[in-house]
């Protein structure tokens, strides 16, 4: 199982995953480009191509990716649906940011690098700047529908950005479930670990058939 991270914390934002889920499954948290200990720059090339190379070296895989980690893992699942046994997307993902949240991109570059520092596991004003230049031109439109694998749409109810998205991406990729969970935002699987493990294990040791 192969857990992606989103803009912030890096493959330790996991960590309430790594040990629940490592019963069961061999758990890989990788750093995407750019973030921790990782060379960049971050792109989505290079961030779809690095979840692709742990997935060949392990295949076939689960993939879990949140808000930034979901468009990586989306992404990589409709370019290598050979490597996917099964797909969860966690806080949306966003479909094309760039067209519908400009506004908010344009604050987010504002953000100084004191502060990318603080919030991220990125390390400078830099590297936030490439990742927002990735979500810029990102568009998973033409992506979801080519997605193969079963698949989990997660999102938390108060998470009111990340829900029409969330809805959009379950109606767009083939057979898609969405579980929407109270009580939680766009944090969910730091801020609601029990919900989202359940969640996840149950869906992963489902059968596909009655899950789509």
């Amino acid at each position: 199982m192969v857990l992606v991270h989103g803009a912030g914390q890096g493959g330790r934002m996991w960590r309430r995953q790594l040990g629940a889920l490592s019963d069961d499954f061999h758990v890989v948290a990788p750093d995407l480009p750019g973030f921790g200990g990782t060379p960049g720059p971050f792109s989505l090339t290079a961030a779809v191509e690095r979840v692709a190379e742990i997935a060949r070296r392990l295949r076939p895989v689960h993939l879990c990716g949140h808000s930034l980690g979901a468009i990586v893992v989306a992404r990589a699942a409709a370019e290598n649906p050979d490597l996917v046994a099964r797909l969860i997307l966690s806080g949306g993902p966003e479909i094309a940011p760039g067209k519908t949240s400009p506004r908010r991109l344009r604050i987010e570059r504002r953000r100084p690098g004191l502060l990318v520092r603080a919030l991220s596991d990125l390390p400078d004003r830099a590297g936030w700047i490439d990742v927002l230049d990735a979500l810029q031109t990102s568009d998973l439109s033409r992506v979801l529908p080519r997605i193969a694998a079963p698949t989990l749409v997660l999102c938390g109810k108060r998470d009111r950005s990340g829900l029409p998205d969330a809805r959009q991406t379950a109606a767009a990729i083939p057979g898609a479930h969405l579980s929407v969970v109270p009580h939680a935002g766009h944090l969910l699987p730091m801020t609601a670990p029990h919900a989202f493990n359940a969640i996840a294990r149950a869906f992963l040791a489902s059968d596909h058939r009655q899950t789509r």
